[in-house]
């Protein structure tokens, strides 16, 4: 895949909803980009969806997450007017007042408005917003102009999921950067795609079968990494590959260009010897890479490093801002993450011959 073709995939998945536990539209999409790739494609009961490319040698998962961020409904109020919490990192304060998606139970969407309240007065929390206290999720409610019973009637119900409005989610360019809500983990499923793509290609060339490929889109990255412990436990990798947006944050080194990210620490210290191989190989390919140790940061394969269910792990991806907001990445990180993943396939796939030594 080229840059604009990745950036028309990105914008398709841009625009699915798919806050944990409500994948239905992403999962259509990423089928379809499964399916025609000739690997074999299935789901697991978890809400993973597999592509797979045998191999003789190392079995290795290669993940990115298919959830975004949103929020879940708490309370129908006696007003119709409905409560909700934060559903794997929202902040309200990110949103703002605005339109938003609930998700009915058939999978169809009913349009509502963040609320706040308004500030005509000096007294009550929305006056002490200005004053003493943060915004919160107890302070909003998204109001639909639907009583109790007609939400009932349209499948909106306490448990049901809202995000932010589809058309708050197109995807803007600035000059060679791209910004949006949910690049995470879009920009990663597009790599996961455009890697399984050319893996393909070679391995119906028998040119390439060294290791044994399992593509996983994870369901609940956002709410624990839920699905990718239930990969690994049917899998049971040698090798966990995370592909994953990387915060420019206060405190690391990071800035929002080109180059990939590789993430020596998270919630747990990646295998060294394969991060600085990662940085080789970048180096190697003319546009290097960006190092960082994550003080409060979690990825799939960090999860699985830490609970022991993946011999190697590491994770890289695109340098963005604004993270669990309107993200801010650039464009290029696609190709260069993208070609990463490769180059680093093809030197798994060559350790994995017989005679070569993994040092």
């Amino acid at each position: 895949m080229n840059r604009e073709e990745m950036l028309a995939l990105l914008s398709e998945l841009i625009a699915c909803h798919s806050p944990p536990g409500e994948e239905r539209e992403i999962d259509a999409i990423l089928r379809r980009e499964f399916e025609a790739t000739g690997a074999s494609v299935w789901s697991d009961h978890a809400g993973n969806l597999y592509a797979h490319l045998a191999g003789s040698g190392p079995k290795v998962m290669i993940c990115a997450h298919k959830d975004e961020i949103g929020m879940i409904i708490t309370e129908v109020q006696h007003d119709g007017r409905l409560k909700v919490q934060n559903c794997g990192g929202a902040r309200p304060w990110k949103y703002g007042e605005g339109p938003v998606d609930l998700i009915a139970d058939d999978g169809h969407t009913l349009r509502g408005i963040l609320s706040v309240g308004s500030v005509h007065t000096r007294t009550g929390p929305v006056h002490e917003l200005d004053t003493t206290r943060p915004l919160t999720w107890d302070l909003l409610t998204i109001f639909t102009g639907l009583d109790r019973d007609e939400l009932e009637d349209t499948g909106i119900h306490v448990g049901s999921r809202a995000v932010v409005a589809r058309e708050r989610k197109h995807l803007q360019h600035l000059g060679q950067h791209i910004a949006s809500f949910a690049l995470d983990d879009r920009m990663g499923l597009v790599t996961l795609v455009a890697a399984l793509r050319e893996k393909s290609r070679r391995h119906a060339l028998a040119s390439d079968n060294q290791l044994d490929l399992y593509f996983v889109a994870t369901h609940g990255e956002e709410v624990g990494m839920l699905g990718a412990m239930r990969a690994a436990q049917l899998l049971q990798p040698d090798v966990c590959i995370a592909l994953d947006t990387s915060p420019v944050a206060h405190g690391t080194p990071l800035v929002v260009d080109a180059r990939p990210v590789v993430w020596y620490g998270e919630r747990a210290y990646h295998n060294k010897a394969e991060c600085d191989k990662l940085l080789r190989l970048a180096r190697e390919l003319g546009f290097g890479a960006q190092a960082c140790v994550y003080a409060a940061s979690g990825s799939d394969a960090g999860r699985l490093k830490q609970a022991g269910l993946a011999g190697r792990t590491v994770c890289f991806g695109f340098a963005r801002d604004n993270s669990h907001g309107f993200e801010i990445a650039h464009a290029d990180s696609l190709v260069t993450v993208t070609e990463l993943l490769l180059a680093y396939l093809m030197q798994l796939s060559q350790e994995a011959l017989p005679g070569h030594e993994h040092g």
